[in-house]
This record gives C-alpha cells, structure tokens and sequence, in this order.
C-alpha cells in the first residue's frame, strides 16, 4: 500500500514538472482572446515559458538510477527515427552514468564495460543516426540490469 502512494506521489511531482501546453489548432472565436495573450507559440502549441524544464535528479544509488537509465535508453531508438529529442536523451544517459560509474566499479566491476558499452553504443546510435544500435544497447543494457538486481 505504501508503495503506491510513494508512487502516486511520484507520478504527481513529475507531472507538475512538465511543461504545460495547449493545442490552439481548432480555436473557437469567442477564444480569440487568449490567443492574444502573448504566450508564445510553437507550432500551434501556446507554451508556458515559466515552466521549469523536466529534468530526472540524479540522487540515489545505482539500484535508484538504473532503472532511469533504461527508461532513456528505451526511448532512444524512436528519437532517432523522428530526428529530434536523441541529443536531449542521450544526454541523460551520459548524465546517469557518470552519476552512478564509481559504485558500480566498486560493488559490481563485472558490469562496468558492459554498461559503458551500451552508452557507447546509444553515442554511435544518435551520432550515426542507427536506430537499431539504439535498440541493441537498450537490449543489452536490459540483461546487465537483470544482472545487476539478480534476476538474469
């Protein structure tokens, strides 16, 4: 029970983090107004500029983190394909493991090159545009983490 109210609570922070948007392709005119505003607007999106940036807090240990780089690694692949967001992605997953590099090496050192491995190959996938590289480090990256919680 506990376990979802923390996750509840999660859900929550993190939603509040994210920048808020409204589509205005289909405005009716008594909602012309708004538009006067002066948000800016992206691409027929008003966006919020005082908004902060969603961003993952890169506290906790490796059992914490892990889990955040699989998620940015899961998602690399299809940001490849759409061209846009890798950059952003990739980012992260050098962000992460850099964080968490040192206490792998000292508590699981078997795992440090096959981690390292996975961002290098997330480095190749946005660099060369190989979205299936991508995928082959996120494949890999999902049995070092089994691994590493004993599951694999």
């Amino acid at each position: 029970m506990n376990r979802l109210i923390v996750a509840a609570l999660g859900g929550a922070l993190l939603l509040s983090a994210c920048a808020t948007t409204v589509d205005v392709t289909d405005v009716p005119a008594s909602a012309e107004p708004a538009l006067e505003s002066g948000e800016p607007i992206e691409g027929g999106v008003i966006v919020d500029a005082n908004t902060p940036e969603t961003t993952i807090a890169l506290t906790g240990s490796a059992s914490d983190l892990l889990p955040e780089l699989a998620i940015e690694m899961s998602r690399l692949s299809e940001l490849v394909v759409q061209g846009k967001g890798d950059d952003e992605a990739f980012e992260t997953i050098v962000q992460i493991w850099d964080r968490i590099r040192p206490e792998i090496a000292a508590d699981r050192p078997e795992l440090v090159n096959g981690i390292g491995a996975t961002v290098d190959m997330s480095r190749i996938a946005v660099e060369r545009r190989r979205p299936a590289d991508a995928d082959k480090a996120f494949k890999l990256l999902s049995d070092l983490l089994d691994q590493f919680t004993g599951e694999g």
